[in-house]
């Protein structure tokens, strides 16, 4: 079940950025770390939502492409769900207005997908790929 609760905001580190959470998402792997399915990596935080749409308020040290006060959408690594999220630099794309921000959180998780589809199964030009169904597995 989830709680609201009081924690301090936290600081960007180097080559990460501060978000104020306008939206986040929900995938699977948020639902299945409140079911106890899904351990908390080490480094990450407890606190369940890995995809996140909102303003950047602070920048950490050797930020070089986010501004402050850019509309951005990331996949973060846990912390979503809070109304402060750091994120990777490298996994904020912006969002170019902020009434689509819920978009974004969808076009943050859209690029993980399509990252795998490069990266993991190596697709390569000229091939096809058909995707059948945009939902998770059953649990």
């Amino acid at each position: 079940m989830l709680q609201a609760g009081e924690r301090p905001v936290p600081a960007p580190k180097a080559g990460e950025i501060l978000i104020k959470v306008a939206a986040a998402g929900v995938n699977r792997p948020d639902v299945l770390q409140r079911m106890g399915n899904y351990p908390v990596p080490p480094d990450a935080s407890d606190l369940p939502g890995l995809e996140v749409a909102g303003e950047v308020v602070s920048l950490g040290a050797n930020v070089r492409t986010i501004k402050l006060g850019d509309q951005v959408c990331a996949l973060v690594h846990g912390g979503g769900y809070a109304e402060y999220c750091v994120a990777p630099e490298i996994t904020a794309l912006p969002v170019r207005r902020a009434g689509r921000r819920r978009g974004g959180v969808a076009a943050g998780d859209l690029l993980h997908r399509l990252g795998n589809v490069y990266e993991r199964a190596k697709l390569a030009p000229g091939e096809s790929l058909l995707v059948q169904g945009g939902s998770s597995e059953s649990a």
